[in-house]
C-alpha cells in the first residue's frame, strides 16, 4: 500500500510536469507516454501472475498473502499510470475495447476484495451453523434424517398405513412429506414458502394451532431443523457470490492481458 501510493505520487508529479512541457499535449508515443504505458503494461502483467503462483504453494516464491496484497495494490497502480500514457484520451476502436475490459477488471477485482472480506464476516455473525459448501449435501442429508427421526417417533412412519391412523398423525405427515422434507433437500425451490423467515413462522404458528399436543413438540423440533437449513441456504448464496465472481475476472483479465499485446503491435506497426 504505501509503495503503490508514494509511486502514484511520483507518477503524478511526473505526468503534471510533463504534460505542461509538451507542446502537443501528452501522447502515449512519446517517450513519457511509453515509459508510463511500459510500467503500466507490466504491473498489469504482474497482477495476472498470482494465478500462476496459486499452482507452485510450494515453491519459495514468497507467501500467498504477500502475491494477494501484491496483486491488488499493484494491481491499482496500473490504473493511473496507463491513463497517463493514455493521456486521458479514448484513442480508437481497440483502445476503447481495451479501457473498457481494463475497467470492468479492476471493478471486479474490487468486488472481489469485498466479498472476500465482508462475506465471511456476514456468513460468521448471521448463520449458528456454519458448513463447507463442498459439505451442504451431506449435511441437508443429516437434518433430513433427524426431521424423519421426529416424524416416525410421533406417526410411527412416513408413509399412510394401510390401518387407519389418528388424523392428528395424518396431518403432521402429510405437512411433513409435501412441506418440510423437500425444504430439506440439498436442492431446494426458491420458492419455497419455508425459505422465507416470515412465511415459515406463520405456517408453523398455523400448524401448532391445528395440531394436538401430542405434536407440537415436533413441530417446534421440525421448526428448528428448517430454521438451519435457512441459513444454510443463505450460506450458499454467500459461498457463491464468493467464489463465482472469478468466473468473471479472471476471463477478462486474460482477455485484457491479449488486448493489450494486440495494442502493442498495432501501436508497432501502424
Amino acid at each position: 500500500m504505501i509503495i503503490t501510493i508514494v509511486a502514484f505520487v511520483l507518477s503524478s508529479c511526473l505526468y503534471v510536469g510533463y504534460a505542461k512541457s509538451s507542446a502537443s499535449g501528452p501522447s502515449g508515443g512519446s517517450w513519457q507516454g511509453l515509459g508510463f504505458g511500459i510500467v503500466g503494461a507490466t504491473l498489469m502483467v504482474f497482477a495476472g501472475l498470482l494465478a500462476g503462483r496459486k499452482k507452485l504453494p510450494r515453491q519459495p516464491l514468497g507467501t500467498a498473502r504477500f502475491w494477494l496484497k501484491a496483486h491488488i495494490w499493484l494491481g491499482l497502480l496500473s490504473v493511473p499510470l496507463i491513463v497517463f500514457h493514455a493521456g486521458f484520451r479514448w484513442g480508437g476502436l481497440l483502445e476503447q475495447v481495451l479501457l473498457f475490459v481494463f475497467a470492468v477488471v479492476i471493478v471486479s477485482g474490487l468486488a472481489g476484495v469485498v466479498f472476500q472480506q465482508y462475506l465471511p464476516r456476514v456468513m460468521k455473525e448471521s448463520t449458528s451453523r456454519e458448513a463447507m459448501f463442498e459439505q451442504l449435501p451431506h449435511v441437508c442429508a443429516a437434518l433430513r434424517a433427524t426431521a424423519d427421526q421426529q416424524v416416525v417417533a410421533t406417526c410411527g412412519s412416513l408413509f399412510p398405513s394401510t390401518d387407519d391412523s389418528p388424523l392428528e398423525q395424518e396431518i403432521l405427515r402429510e405437512f411433513y412429506v409435501e412441506s418440510v422434507r423437500p425444504f430439506l433437500a440439498a436442492k431446494i425451490d426458491q420458492r419455497a414458502p419455508l425459505l422465507n423467515v416470515s412465511r415459515a413462522a406463520a405456517i408453523f404458528s398455523h400448524m401448532q394451532r391445528a395440531a394436538p399436543a401430542s405434536s407440537r413438540d415436533t413441530l417446534t423440533s421440525l421448526a428448528a431443523i428448517c430454521d438451519e437449513r435457512r441459513e444454510l441456504a443463505r450460506q450458499a448464496r454467500l459461498h457463491k457470490w464468493l467464489h463465482y465472481w472469478l468466473f468473471v475476472h479472471v476471463p477478462l483479465s486474460m482477455s485484457l492481458l491479449v488486448l493489450a499485446l494486440a495494442h502493442i503491435i498495432a501501436s508497432v506497426y501502424y
